[in-house]
């Protein structure tokens, strides 16, 4: 899999973009969420950029016989490594948990990544579901 510089609008595109289709192939909701300005707008990315990204990371993952993609831990670890700044992983957590109930559902594969961002972030959730960096204040 290429990797990217870190922090960079294709960074977080991947990881998006892997939220989405982390369940197989990726719902036509949770496809359409990715474009809603809350999500891509206050994440700072371009529509281009991330459509971009979303089929290199297609291109980059390998598929069962029926088309659905298959993403390996390392992969995801990758994608997780590549985003450094407290503040930047706790937006894109919180868009990762937006795009992964767009379709007012959460599959397994979706709950395994958010819950593997968490670890690896070291976000702590309060009994609402709410975020925060673990010792920083950043919530």
């Amino acid at each position: 899999m290429r990797s990217y510089p870190t922090d960079s609008p294709q960074a977080i595109s991947r990881l998006l973009a892997l939220t989405v289709i982390s369940d197989g192939g990726g719902s036509p909701s949770e496809i359409a969420a990715t474009y809603r300005p809350s999500i891509l707008g206050h994440a700072g990315i371009e529509e281009q950029v991330f459509d971009q990204v979303l089929r290199e990371l297609t291109a980059d993952l390998p598929a069962t016989p029926d088309g659905l993609v298959k993403v390996d831990a390392d992969a995801i670890d990758q994608c997780l490594a590549e985003i450094v700044r407290p503040d930047l992983r706790l937006r894109v957590w919180k868009a990762m948990w937006q795009l992964a109930y767009a379709d007012d559902q959460f599959a397994h594969a979706e709950v395994a990544l958010l819950h593997k961002a968490t670890q690896a972030w070291g976000i702590e959730t309060d009994a609402a579901g709410n975020g925060r960096i673990a010792g920083t204040g950043i919530a």
